[in-house]
């Protein structure tokens, strides 16, 4: 068992802690981490951009075995934390690529866990990719209350959008009794948005809902993020679901 992680095997999707492959250039690598005590599968996605280099979003456990499988696929030379929540692998990954760029949302460099975690983060995601992957992502940001904020990515060729935890979609049977119970309890298991996210970007106002609606009109045929069962099908439709919380969305 990895160090860190302390998850039944049912928790999660196997294989876990190897890049799979979703689409030319673009992997997903599952695994498992503990939040306040409870066992929950995370999810890291890899986009490889041209040249070679590689863009890890969400970063999951850096161990031996996912540094070799991502050599295979080119060079990591950026990482990113699309949440103020998905940052505490950061430091290993900075320790094996001394020379990637690491990215966060605005705000995370400010929260004192980070401050005292002496975590390096270069450079802020802003609402408009940066000309190191502009030609291949689109990018936005989703702004609310308490600090909250993600960073969503497009993968233009693969029509895949990149989320984190504005979308969670837990199945029960792949959690632990407990976990299940405060997972359904949380929203977390409905394919949409979790009652404490929704709580969030409510407070973003017109500005949050029009950035989700940005988002909803990229019309993905895939939506990936952090924390379950991704959608595959009808990926447009489930999004548009996913946020008629809004009331904004028909």
């Amino acid at each position: 068992m990895r160090s860190g992680y302390s998850a039944p095997d049912r928790v999660g999707y196997p294989p876990l802690g190897i890049p799979k492959s979703l689409a030319k250039d673009l992997w997903i690598v599952d695994d498992t981490m503990v939040a306040s005590g409870m066992s929950l599968p995370i999810r890291m996605t890899v986009v490889r951009l041209e040249g070679g280099a590689l863009m890890l979003h969400s970063p999951v456990a850096c161990t031996p075995e996912l540094k070799a499988a991502l050599a295979d696929l080119g060079t990591v030379r950026h990482l990113l934390a699309p949440t103020t929540a998905h940052w505490t692998h950061l430091s290993d990954w900075q320790q094996a690529y001394p020379d990637a760029k690491t990215w966060a949302v605005p705000g995370l460099r400010d929260r004192a866990q980070v401050r005292m975690s002496k975590v390096r983060i270069d450079d802020d995601l802003q609402d408009l990719a940066p000309s190191a992957w502009q030609d291949e992502v689109e990018q936005g940001l989703l702004r609310g209350g308490n600090l909250f904020c993600e960073s969503y990515l497009f993968h233009k060729a693969s029509r895949t959008l990149i989320l984190c935890d504005t979308i969670q979609n837990l199945e029960p049977v792949k959690l632990p009794p407990i976990t299940r119970i405060m997972a359904r309890l949380a929203g977390g298991t409905h394919a949409t948005t979790a009652h404490h996210v929704r709580t969030a970007l409510r407070f973003g106002g017109a500005e949050t809902r029009a950035a989700i609606q940005r988002m909803i009109g990229l019309n993905p045929e895939r939506v990936l993020f952090a924390h379950g069962v991704s959608f595959e099908e009808d990926a447009a439709r489930k999004l548009r679901n996913a946020f008629r919380w809004t009331g904004d969305i028909t």
